[in-house]
């Protein structure tokens, strides 16, 4: 098995833990995610099974999509509801703010992590340090917020719908917006409703995969890497196959002068790997995928 299953993850487990779960489902070793969704947050997890987890940088790197519920009146360490409150104030009436939050927070900018991350910092992941009570002035990254709707909203929370670019911490965003608005906020439910073309009206339940396993029916629902990953291709004979499949770099007349890299090699509608050119009339496979 090659490809992607589209896993709708629970609450009060980790990305790794549903790694482990498929990986013994399926009876399969190969098995990994792309992007870590926290033990809290549930939705769309993608799990990359075979030749697929060679591709699960490419996914991470695609864009998410959450709908998250702010609490206002109280900030946390953690900046969601699992963590100790650290400051809490009447709520601030923030109705003729609201709607600002739809074009003030979009676009890109540079965020500081939260200290209750898995971010690594000389070594150590920065929650190690928080549990310490160790300050570390954290390296602000930049990531680009691509669009907010503010779906509805009471006297003291706000349900926002959120696409934004990978290593975004919508906690921290969530925090930020209170600010803005005047008062203190942490994040409540977290979902992750799209990661790259992945929806969450598509996604499995794990009961959904041991059930599809058990009636032999799992690999209909395994996604192609190719459907996911959509790159240019090219395609190549049977005798150049046998060459690339062994390392060699092969003659090849590009169609297209201006193919992006990599690209993907078929031979006889099979995906074999992605390539890259040597020059302008040779290739070879960078990454196997058969």
């Amino acid at each position: 098995m090659n490809g992607f299953i589209n896993v709708l993850k629970p609450t009060g487990m980790t990305s790794h833990d549903v790694v482990n779960f498929i990986r013994k489902t399926l009876n399969i070793k190969k098995v990994g995610h792309a992007g870590t969704l926290d033990p809290n947050a549930c939705g769309v997890l993608p799990i990359c099974i075979g030749k697929a987890t060679k591709m699960s940088e490419i996914i991470i790197n695609g864009d998410k999509e959450y709908i998250c519920e702010l609490i206002l009146g109280k900030s946390t360490d953690t900046q969601d509801m699992y963590g100790n409150i650290i400051n809490s104030k009447e709520i601030k009436r923030f109705e003729n703010s609201v709607e600002r939050i739809e074009h003030k927070f979009v676009g890109k900018q540079y965020q500081k992590p939260p200290m209750y991350s898995a971010l690594k910092y000389k070594g150590k992941k920065l929650y190690e340090y928080a549990r310490q009570n160790v300050e570390v002035d954290k390296p602000a990254r930049l990531i680009e917020i691509k669009d907010i709707k503010v779906l509805r909203y009471n006297e003291n929370k706000i349900l926002l719908k959120i696409s934004c670019s990978k290593g975004t911490y919508i906690r921290t965003l969530c925090n930020d917006i209170a600010e803005y608005l005047g008062n203190y906020g942490h994040m409540g439910i977290l979902i992750r409703t799209k990661s790259k073309d992945l929806k969450i009206t598509d996604s499995l339940t794990l009961k959904n995969i041991q059930d599809l396993y058990k009636l032999n029916e799992i690999e209909n629902h395994i996604i192609n890497i190719d459907d996911i990953v959509k790159m240019q291709s090219i395609s190549v004979s049977n005798e150049n196959y046998i060459k690339l499949i062994n390392g060699n770099v092969v003659e090849y007349k590009f169609q297209n002068d201006n193919i992006k890299e990599p690209f993907y090699v078929y031979c006889n509608k099979k995906l074999i790997g992605l390539g890259i050119k040597v020059d302008d009339n040779k290739v070879k496979i960078k990454k196997m995928l058969i």
